[in-house]
């Protein structure tokens, strides 16, 4: 069970909550987290004892999503009111939802495990779509070209990887420049960015050794640093 729940922590910060005053985010972020919650299952390979439950679970997040789109999908917040393709966001994620439900109620759990990471996807890209930045936001995106990058270099498209990877080091630098969240220690704070830094630095150098090896292992390293930072400031 505690494995489970540690399973839950990490899977939470890889999906990168975002946080906004507005009451869509808020209630968005509640139902973000009953997604992560049963993906969980998904991915700790407990799906074929819980299918049901599984089943009720996705039932219960898409009547959610419902209610979201009946709230918001004609009354969009001010930080969303000029975006064009706002109603379209919520289409694709009840499609999602809708697709995560019918792999899983034909135990395709492998292909449902794959729809997991798209909406939290969709969920950043909203707030990039729209001017928005946040700390999780930023470090999603560090952690998503990170994972193409090592994609990359198991292919062996090193020169591929190289130019991930600089995404990937422009992603810290863009962290970096963040203004500190609010109601956080700032010492703290900045000793934290610089130990996701210093994590960076040690998987970069690795990398420039072109030992896949190495930067899976020393990947799996650095997740477990990001991770830790990641949740403590959702």
């Amino acid at each position: 069970m505690k494995k489970v729940f540690a399973v839950i922590a990490v899977l939470i910060a890889l999906c990168g909550l975002s946080y906004s005053e507005n009451s869509f985010d808020t209630e968005l972020s509640g139902l973000r987290k009953s997604v992560i919650s049963m993906c969980t299952q998904l991915q700790a390979g407990q799906p074929r004892e819980n299918q049901e439950q599984l089943l009720k679970e996705i039932d219960a997040i898409i009547s959610g999503w419902k209610g979201l789109t009946d709230n918001y999908n004609n009354t969009p917040p001010v930080e969303y009111a000029k975006d064009p393709a706002w109603k379209s966001y919520f289409d694709e994620a009840l499609d999602n939802f809708q697709i995560m439900r019918q792999k899983v109620e034909g135990k395709d759990y492998n292909r449902a495990t794959q729809f997991c990471g798209l909406n939290c996807a969709l969920f950043v890209k909203i707030h990039q779509v729209n001017g928005i930045s946040t700390l999780t936001d930023k470090m999603f995106t560090l952690r998503q070209h990170l994972k193409l990058t090592l994609s990359m270099a198991k292919a062996s498209n090193w020169a591929g990887a190289k130019e991930i990877m600089e995404n990937a080091s422009k992603d810290l630098q863009e962290i970096k420049k963040l203004a500190i969240p609010a109601n956080v220690d700032k010492k703290e704070y900045l000793n934290d960015i610089k130990l996701l830094d210093d994590a960076f630095a040690q998987l970069k150098s690795i990398f420039n050794m072109k030992d896949i090896k190495k930067f899976g292992e020393q990947f799996k390293t650095f997740l477990n640093t990001f991770n830790k930072l990641y949740l403590k400031y959702i």
